[in-house]
């Protein structure tokens, strides 16, 4: 049975208009730490007598110290454990300048456990053969790292051809991940979350790994995944959820795979050429896909799977494909949604999405979804969304634009469009809300 929608009673209030803040914002430091290549062992961190190394000056971290880290290159994997700051004290490890992390053979660059209000921010990371940035909760389940902010990274690539990542998470919470630009992983994961909570992935540039993008798997829940670019991703741009062995999730009785992933406001151009997707609801239950923009799918649209079929697990259920623009070539595409056994598609929800065969004609009458998918309702079919320049990346939607407030209010929805406005009441369809029209000056009466 088909199920149906009001798109004018839910209160506008239930549209957040403004994502989690970092726990840093507006904080001020105590404490200054300098690091140089050009200082010296007996250096002390001052300005004046600098660090020669990153990890002389992490060890005499405390809360409230933010380490300069000079421009130059850096040589070497730098351990981060037990870097600690408090509420209101964090520790930042911060680039000044071009500052370059090369791995030098190391597996991984940075990496550490049990961490609290931690800041990274600015580096380039390079060379790794296993993970550029491994952060865990050092084995213990019940003490996550926690209050981590990632941000500024360029990370140009990690790996060497097996389950690598550029960044692996394992049990971290309160988490905020911006502004980085990321590519080239080697057979991992962009991200890879196991038993991640709290956390926020937000304004991202994410392109061009082997496999696939942004996973969050083994318990993991409440993350918001937001106002980032998925580029030419031949996996899973994003799988919200995943297949992980027992004795690592977090925590460890977890009912599922993900709970209550967003996936709001982004865009995704060229993914799923390797048998992949833009999303992939992969055990995950009550995961939500609002409100992108997908250009260029290859494969599948979306997938709902079933990887991990241990008995206490949900099946993958209650997921919304809504308010999402999806231009596409029919060649392109095999089928839009690809369905595991073992899930539960018909308690899923597809709708008010615009769907755009650029190789068809005006005659083509939509997408089939089939495999017990309730039918969709108030969906654009065929109707062109006017994206001005997509390949470089402008897919913002003018106000004459079909998708122009043609979307659903989506309750519960946490965060605003790609550029950090407010969706209008009703939203438009796709990442970004339509503009304003301009209207024209009033006529004042001709004085006598």
């Amino acid at each position: 049975m088909a199920k149906t929608f009001c798109f004018l009673i839910v209160p506008a209030m239930l549209f957040s208009q403004t994502l989690p803040a970092p726990f840093d914002k507006a904080v001020a430091y105590s404490r200054t730490l300098h690091v140089s290549t050009a200082g010296t062992a007996s250096g002390d961190g001052s300005a004046n007598a600098p660090f020669d190394t990153i990890q002389r000056a992490v060890r005499a971290a405390t809360p409230g110290t933010r380490i300069l880290v000079r421009a130059g290159a850096y040589r070497g994997a730098i351990t981060l454990s037990g870097l600690k700051g408090e509420p209101g004290k964090p520790v930042a490890l911060t680039a000044e300048g071009a500052v370059e992390l090369d791995a030098a053979g190391a597996g991984t660059i940075l990496s550490g456990s049990d961490l609290r209000y931690v800041v990274i921010e600015g580096f380039t990371l390079r060379g790794a053969t296993v993970h550029a940035i491994n952060i865990d909760d050092g084995g213990s389940y019940e003490t996550p790292t926690e209050h981590l902010v990632l941000r500024g990274l360029t990370i140009a690539g990690s790996g060497s051809g097996g389950n690598n990542d550029c960044i692996k998470l394992s049990g971290v919470d309160k988490f905020h991940i911006s502004r980085n630009n990321v590519w080239g992983c080697n057979r991992g994961e962009i991200i890879d979350m196991v038993g991640c909570h709290d956390g926020v992935i937000t304004g991202n540039y994410f392109h061009e790994p082997v496999a696939s993008g942004v996973q969050t798997k083994g318990g993991s829940s409440d993350v918001i995944i937001h106002g980032n670019v998925f580029a030419d991703i031949p996996g899973r741009a994003v799988n919200a959820g995943g297949s992980t062995d027992l004795p690592f999730f977090r925590p460890i009785d977890a009912p599922h795979e993900a709970a209550r992933i967003q996936v709001i406001g982004n865009v995704f151009l060229r993914n799923g050429a390797m048998a992949g997707a833009a999303v992939a609801f992969t055990g995950c239950d009550g995961c939500l896909f609002a409100n992108n923009t997908i250009l260029d799918p290859k494969t599948w649209v979306a997938r709902i799977l079933q990887e991990n079929r241990a008995e206490r697990f949900a099946p993958s259920r209650n997921g919304q494909f809504v308010n999402n623009i999806i231009v596409f070539k029919m060649a392109d595409v095999r089928a839009f949604v690809n369905v595991s056994p073992g899930t539960a598609p018909e308690t899923f929800t597809f709708g008010s999405n615009l769907w755009f065969a650029s190789d068809r004609g005006s005659d083509w009458t939509g997408p089939v979804l089939g495999n017990n998918i309730p039918p969709e309702s108030g969906s654009l079919v065929q109707r062109n969304p006017m994206i001005p320049d997509a390949a470089n990346r402008d897919v913002r939607i003018p106000s004459d634009s079909p998708a122009h407030a043609a979307g659903r209010l989506v309750p519960g929805i946490a965060a605003p469009d790609m550029e950090g406005k407010p969706w209008a009441s009703p939203p438009s369809i796709g990442a970004y809300e339509a503009a304003t029209p301009q209207r024209p000056p009033a006529k004042r009466p001709r004085q006598r």
